[in-house]
């Protein structure tokens, strides 16, 4: 008896506007985890079967979400990663985030926590405040 189990998965790809129709056979482990990714096909450019392999694999997302401000003319600062980071740190990167508050002025683009949980992208402010 077999430890695999082959699969059809079929989902949209959304790295550009045309989110093509992916139809993606994989192979899962007995975990349920998928081992092997064996085709994609559906996808009009390259970039579709990579974000195919990625999002089975280790499925990256920029991470957005606010921190508190003190002494600024907001109370919260919406910040976001420099760059995708895995989906699975993200309630860790949360849990660390929620405890953050920066002092104003900060401007749009701003380094508010360098190198979030080493994962080399920092997380930097989406807007401008300036002190009260």
């Amino acid at each position: 008896m077999s430890d695999t189990v082959i699969e059809t998965l079929q989902f949209n790809c959304t790295t550009c506007p045309s989110e093509c129709l992916l139809s993606v056979e994989v192979e899962r482990d007995t975990n349920g985890t998928v081992a092997t990714v064996h085709s994609v096909t559906g996808n009009s450019c390259p970039r579709g079967d990579k974000f195919a392999h990625q999002e089975l694999t280790c499925p990256m997302r920029v991470l957005t979400t606010t921190v508190a401000v003190s002494s600024g003319d907001e109370t919260l600062l919406p910040v976001r990663t420099a760059e995708a980071i895995p989906l699975a740190l993200h309630a860790q990167a949360m849990d660390l985030i929620r405890g953050l508050a920066v002092d104003a002025p900060i401007r749009m683009g701003d380094v508010v926590l360098p190198n979030l949980l080493d994962t080399g992208t920092d997380l930097i402010a989406s807007m401008d405040i300036d002190s009260a």
